[in-house]
């Protein structure tokens, strides 16, 4: 089957996988080898849905800065870009991707 240019991008797309999980801090005493929150994969169409989905994980489990070790974003087996502490999206090259 032949997609055009930009019906294979969306497919793409809508394969990506976003990592969410969490570490202990050793600011504050906490094993940085143990996670703080189960660790969930959710599939997203967009990366402005992966950030969407980042803010929500780290609010709900009430994540600093030192405890965010998730945000890692994959295209199939391939990791595409990457979801910081406070939402903003980078590619693998540490260059901002803007979502807005």
């Amino acid at each position: 089957m032949n997609l055009a240019k930009k019906e294979s991008v969306i497919a793409q797309e809508k394969m990506m996988i976003v990592n969410l999980s969490s570490c202990g801090n050793p600011d504050f005493q906490q094993n940085p080898h143990e996670s703080l929150s189960p660790e969930v994969h959710f599939q997203i169409a967009t990366l402005e849905g992966a950030s969407l989905i980042c803010l929500k994980y780290i609010a709900s489990w009430n994540l600093g800065g030192g405890n965010w070790s998730g945000g890692q974003v994959y295209n199939g087996d391939i990791m595409v870009a990457q979801v910081s502490y406070n939402g903003r999206v980078w590619d693998l090259n540490d260059k901002e991707i803007l979502i807005n």
